[in-house]
């Protein structure tokens, strides 16, 4: 009677694990957005040098930046994302207004977020580097595709 309940159980315990019980490293996660920088005289897409920039109300910080495209994550309990970036020794404000849209995964992979960048993104400064912004590509499905420009 013993052997037969252990089997039963083995066997009960074999049929109970489903496929979404393993979250496989690579899959589908939040992304985050990407942001180019483009020179204001020459309009064109350039290498800059950033000397800090600090999420407001989050934990990101980064020491120093060079490159063409930024990569930062946005906060998925609010609508919008603060970020200070310095450049020689000026900074300034950039407030992302979003949309958050959660997608449910499976149980071992939980929830990721897509987001939706509103038109009233914006800068605030006094007498900052940023000249301007523009949103190219509102929806954030895809880290490798610019979202916004920052022009300098």
């Amino acid at each position: 009677m013993f052997k037969h309940l252990h089997f039963l159980f083995l066997i009960l315990f074999f049929f109970s694990c489903e496929k979404d019980d393993i979250c496989i490293e690579g899959s589908e996660n939040t992304k985050r957005i990407t942001i180019g920088f483009i020179d204001n005289e020459s309009k064109n897409p350039t290498v800059i040098n950033l000397s800090f920039i600090k999420g407001i109300n989050n934990d990101s910080i980064i020491e120093s930046f060079t490159g063409d495209k930024l990569k930062l994550p946005l906060m998925v309990n609010s609508n919008e994302t603060k970020y200070v970036l310095e450049q020689n020794e000026i900074r300034d404000t950039l407030i992302i207004f979003h949309q958050t849209n959660h997608l449910y995964l499976n149980r071992s992979c939980g929830f990721k977020s897509n987001f939706l960048i509103k038109s009233d993104t914006e800068i605030l400064k006094k007498t900052g580097w940023i000249r301007e912004i523009s949103i190219v590509k509102d929806s954030i499905f895809n880290e490798e595709k610019t979202n916004i420009f920052i022009h300098f």
